[in-house]
């Protein structure tokens, strides 16, 4: 049995006990740090260091599995703040982590390796949920509700695609564990023959890079109780969801219906945009692109200037507002429909009142003001013509 040593912090089991939030109906209500609330997995050479997090200060244990093979077992000194380091595998490896009284969690950690494909054919049935921003309780909700998932989370939606349209970090409480689990269900939907896309927005690429400007209290907190900066649980070389995120395309497309956060404007083609993101998000300056100062010995400010001109740009596939807030525009949707040989753009990241269609049916916006309330469904008829609907948090489907 091998013992990691923590230090107790006095401080972090204050705030970790006390730390409340309310509610619109001003309900105090307790934020959530233990289990897949609080894990972090950072990458160092060839292990994995894994930190978590227990409501109260006790000892800690973590067991890993591949397959049916158990690989070790680790216990952790009496605290709330936990950490283990274990070798790293070419393959997946089950995780298992908590302490006696509760806030175990159990994950499946996939080596990440290859970028995600960017074009899909062939899909009946496509849902999307726009921005989403840590709201990880109404994530669950409409995604049980629409029988896209069971009470256990886990992938009942057959060979439906479901799309995330960028924006599940920031803003929210619950950004960590809405990560993991998008994380999770990629690996369950894979499984049972479905298919999770993760679009990357503007606010993960802010978190990558260093601009941590939207980080909400209680995300900044995980941060603090592990001693780490925010940035570093999305390190996009050096944490597994940072590694994970980084693989991400910037734009996609499901047989004529592209997808992008802010909206496509420019000609540039999806290899292109996607080649262009990939590339700098593995560069060793993208992770500092934004820190202030910049350290200007160490990284090139021309190189600076055309990251950020890229990924930070008003007019770029981020950022890009135009389409849903103006309706002068057609034209411009028009060329870059024909362009990628699409009939249909679907964005997210410029907030509606609700799921909306524009520009004749050309376009469609999906990020409404409460994130992850309402979703867009699209099913295909024989004659390859998409049927719209949106659909609520309880699961009621309505016509768009």
């Amino acid at each position: 049995m091998i013992f990691v040593f923590n230090l107790f912090v006095p401080f972090y089991f204050l705030a970790f006990s006390f730390f409340v939030d309310s509610n619109s109906n001003n309900i105090p209500q307790k934020y959530h740090f233990d289990g897949k609330y609080g894990l972090y997995v950072s990458i160092e050479g060839d292990h994995y260091q894994v930190h978590w997090l227990t409501s109260a200060p006790e000892e800690g244990y973590l067991m890993t599995h591949a397959g049916k093979e158990e690989l070790g077992l680790y216990s952790t000194p009496k605290s709330i703040i936990h950490k283990v380091r274990i070798p790293l595998l070419d393959q997946p490896m089950d995780i298992d982590f908590g302490s006696p009284s509760g806030g175990n969690g159990q994950i499946t950690i996939v080596p990440t390796y290859k970028r995600d494909a960017y074009e899909f054919k062939g899909v009946d049935s496509v849902y999307v949920l726009g921005d989403t921003h840590g709201n990880f309780e109404e994530v669950v909700q409409i995604l049980q509700n629409s029988k896209l998932i069971d009470k256990n989370h886990q992938w009942i939606g057959e060979s439906a695609h479901l799309v995330f349209l960028g924006d599940i970090l920031d803003r929210g409480m619950d950004a960590l564990r809405l990560t993991w689990f998008i994380y999770e269900l990629e690996q369950s939907a894979a499984q049972h023959g479905g298919q999770i896309h993760l679009i990357l927005g503007n606010h993960e690429i802010m978190v990558m890079s260093n601009d941590l400007r939207y980080v909400s209290a209680k995300e900044q907190q995980v941060a603090n109780m592990h001693q780490v900066s925010y940035q570093q649980l999305y390190h996009p070389t050096r944490s597994v969801l940072g590694r994970w995120l980084s693989t991400k395309p910037a734009a996609l497309k499901i047989d004529e219906i592209l997808f992008a956060h802010g909206g496509i404007i420019m000609g540039s083609s999806l290899k292109s945009f996607n080649d262009r993101a990939y590339d700098y998000t593995q560069t060793p300056l993208f992770s500092h692109l934004m820190e202030q100062p910049f350290d200007s010995v160490s990284f090139s400010q021309v190189e600076r200037k055309e990251q950020k001109d890229y990924l930070y740009d008003s007019f770029g596939p981020f950022w890009f507002r135009g389409y849903v807030q103006t309706d002068t525009l057609g034209s411009y949707l028009d060329a870059i429909l024909l362009n990628n040989k699409a009939k249909l753009h679907v964005v997210g990241h410029t907030t509606v009142p609700s799921i909306a269609s524009l520009y004749k049916g050309k376009l469609i916006a999906t990020n409404v003001p409460k994130a992850g309330t309402e979703m867009l469904l699209l099913t295909k008829s024989k004659r390859s013509k998409y049927h719209r609907f949106r659909i609520n948090l309880f699961g009621e489907v309505v016509v768009l």
